[in-house]
């Protein structure tokens, strides 16, 4: 058998029957669900064979053949690993998908279709609890004449919860029917993106089989792992490294939904403790968060010990020093070991793992990277503002994983010697197939296939997009040179963002820049910035206008808009060919020569249960002083709402629209939160994301007790007992 990792999925079940492997846990930390390594191998073989037998063979079968793409459409919970495995025991081609959610149905079933299309699946393997959900909302979507783009309707919805324990087709039979080689794809892992086709990123057994060899290696993880996990499943960090990483070396895995993570960080840490993990991964964004909500860690005054753990994965998106340093100060007394945080460099073109374990942290002349892409080291104490700390993520080059990484060039191909910047490209069994597709052919040839100049022919290299730079051996990134906006840990297409704000009259289509920023030298996260040319700049509205672009951004990706400037026409930077150069429009920001306009910027931090600086939950009595009467908040109120969000009560009123604050998913799922601690109520994601609701309403809401809202522990008996969407990252 090609494929290491079902080798090893019936290796457990033979040695390790009745070992727990797989778990998963409910936002109170409480388990749900969980998988013996004789389960998970009995579940996968039973749906592998109804996948592949006849309705002859069986009347559950579904008739596949080796090679066809089967699409993965799950919430957050052990179903989805079990279908996966399934798929690559049968032979057929497993697609993780993000489930449309039906708060966000045009943008997220617009990007479903594409990848439908692109991949040309005919059937989607689900659960219950989602094809319900679909159900409802494709008749809301009939009834309401949305105008939303409709389910494709060729598309077979195959519920899985029953399938699994249905005996198929004898699984010895599989095997005779086809073994697939290290070149047999296993399963494509879609980029993000809307307006913009997703790519399908083409990963075989073989390059399944080196990248968990080597995380396995680089990790020293065996089957004493833990991993307590919360990243999603179908982004290749949370499939591979979280998921597929426990099963592939015997380990133990703990898994909650990244919706639990953002209500409530700590739950992660809380499991850590309870379960004894010992590796653990999480973007940079995590780490910060973390840091800033450590004192909700031991809230029940339970005893939180984090010795245990080994490995901490800091990846998939710029790392900051600060974070990792800001996490150490905040759970070192939790008994955190010292340098368990390790910055790690991967991509999904490479499966997912390049190198991690960096140890240095060196400072570099911040406007000789920017500008003239010179990696300078200088001292600590130069310049405030010209300093720019940089985070090593390893040594990148490894023979004894196969694995070799070259600083080029990126105009010649030629390679750079050690300490001068480049493109990362990188050469190594796990580098993908190619992008998928007859259309992605060339793209494919072009990223995938590039060789050095002047190199012997035989050897070829991903061309990853990064500029980065090897230093003392190790590899540090330095910037993109791609345009991909990484918010959060999630990843963004300029060009998405970009039609979300040309689609206002007010502006010139195609004049429109989308990318991400630093407020600062010492800022932790990366902001989002929008530039756009004005068709009138004598117009009035233009602080509508920008409430209305960050409305549409927010409503459609989930991100916040940090920055917005409106330019005159015909001044945007361009290339010669006309395109929109996002990184000259950044240099020009930062050096403030656009033609600017108008500026808005909405500086809204982060929601914290305990921001409001109140001591715990509102009481009813303190509730219904404003229940006697109209249910109409109070200015004040309202303005302590507000205060929650972070939002100056200045610059809005009652009637303003929780989306047009510019928050982000992640920030009203945390203002959830705040509301279940501080009212006792639970709102409903409906009322939370709906592009009506005001402060007033809101508040109105949880005063009078709206249909809208329950009280904790009182949720409606309608309610789904598990959540679907978080839209954090990757989501």
């Amino acid at each position: 058998m090609a494929s290491e990792l079902l080798e090893r999925v019936e290796k457990w079940a033979a040695e390790t029957p009745t070992k727990t492997m797989l778990s998963f846990a409910d936002d109170k930390g409480g388990v749900t669900a969980s998988l013996s390594c004789t389960d998970l191998n009995m579940r996968v073989q039973n749906l592998a064979g109804l996948l592949r037998a006849s309705t002859q063979q069986h009347s559950k079968g579904l008739g596949l053949e080796q090679g066809d793409r089967v699409l993965l459409v799950y919430p957050p919970g052990l179903d989805f690993i079990v279908a996966f495995l399934a798929c690559l025991r049968a032979g057929v081609v497993a697609v993780p998908v993000y489930p449309p959610d039906p708060r966000k149905m045009k943008k997220d079933i617009s990007m479903f279709v594409t990848v439908v299309q692109n991949c040309q699946a005919n059937v989607a393997l689900t659960s219950s609890l989602y094809y319900n959900v679909k159900k409802i909302s494709a008749i809301k979507e009939k009834l309401t004449f949305s105008g939303s783009v409709p389910w494709p309707e060729h598309l077979i919805w195959v519920v899985t919860d029953d399938l699994v324990d249905a005996k198929g087709i004898d699984p010895a039979k599989l095997w005779l029917m086809q073994k697939p080689t290290a070149d047999t794809t296993a399963f494509l892992q879609y980029t993000s993106g809307s307006t913009s086709a997703p790519k399908g990123v083409v990963l075989s057994h073989g390059n399944l089989n080196h990248n968990l060899r080597t995380i396995s290696s680089a990790l020293h993880a065996g089957r004493d792992t833990v991993v307590v996990s919360w990243l999603p499943q179908y982004h290749d960090m949370g499939l591979i490294g979280a998921y597929l990483g426990t099963i592939f070396n015997g380990g133990t895995g703990v898994y909650l939904s990244p919706f639990s993570f953002i209500r409530d960080p700590c739950l992660w840490l809380r499991l850590v403790s309870k379960y004894r993990a010992t590796h653990l991964q999480a973007p940079n964004f995590a780490y910060s968060l973390l840091a800033r909500k450590s004192d909700r860690l031991n809230i029940d005054g339970e005893q939180v010990d984090l010795s245990s753990v080994r490995h901490m994965i800091n990846g998939a998106e710029p790392i900051q020093g600060e974070a990792i340093d800001a996490f150490y100060r905040a759970f070192s007394p939790f008994g955190l070991p010292e340098n368990v945080i390790k910055p790690t460099y991967g991509l999904a073109e490479h499966t997912v793992y390049v190198c991690g374990g960096g140890t240095q942290r060196l400072w570099v002349d911040k406007v000789a990277l920017e500008r003239d892409r010179l990696f300078q080291v200088v001292e600590k104490s130069a310049a405030a503002g010209r300093m720019k700390e940089m985070i090593g993520c390893g040594v990148p080059s490894r023979k004894d994983y196969g694995i070799s990484v070259c600083i080029v060039d990126p105009e010649t191909s030629v390679e750079r010697p050690e300490g001068e910047t480049g493109e990362v490209w990188i050469s190594s069994p796990s580098k993908a197939q190619g992008y998928y597709g007859d259309e992605m052919r060339e793209l494919s040839m072009e990223a995938f296939q590039a060789t050095l100049a002047g190199a012997a022919e035989g050897m070829t290299y991903l061309k990853t997009g990064d500029l980065g730079v090897i230093y003392n051996q190790e590899l540090f990134i330095c910037g993109r040179i791609k345009d991909l906006v990484i918010i959060r840990g999630r990843n963004h297409y300029p060009q998405d963002l970009e039609a979300s704000a040309e689609a206002h009259e007010d502006l010139r289509p195609g004049c429109c820049a989308a990318f991400s920023y630093a407020l600062d030298s010492e800022d932790d996260d990366e902001k989002l910035a929008v530039v756009a040319e004005l068709r009138d700049p004598t117009m009035t509205s233009k602080a509508s206008l920008c409430g209305k672009i960050r409305n549409a951004i927010a409503r459609e990706h989930g991100v916040k808009v940090t920055l917005i400037v409106l330019v005159a026409p015909r001044t945007i930077p361009k290339t010669t060919s006309g395109k929109i150069s996002r990184s000259r429009c950044r240099k020009a920001l930062e050096e403030k020569t656009l033609d600017e306009l108008y500026r808005n910027e909405d500086m809204i931090a982060d929601v914290s249960v305990d921001d409001d600086g109140t001591d715990g939950p509102t009481t009813d009595e303190s509730m219904d002083r404003n229940v006697n009467g109209p249910r109409v908040a109070s200015t004040d109120n309202v303005h302590e709402l507000a205060r929650t969000l972070g939002v100056e009560t200045t610059q809005i009123n009652e009637n303003t629209p929780l989306q047009e604050l510019g928050l982000d998913s992640m920030a009203l799922t945390q203002l959830q939160g705040v509301i279940a601690q501080k009212y006792q109520v639970h709102v409903q994601e409906e009322l939370l994301y709906s592009e009506t609701t005001t402060l007033a309403s809101l508040h109105a809401g949880l005063c009078g007790g709206g249909a809208d809202t329950n009280r904790a522990g009182g949720a409606s008996a309608g309610a789904p007992k598990q959540k679907l969407f978080c839209g954090c990252i990757a989501c």
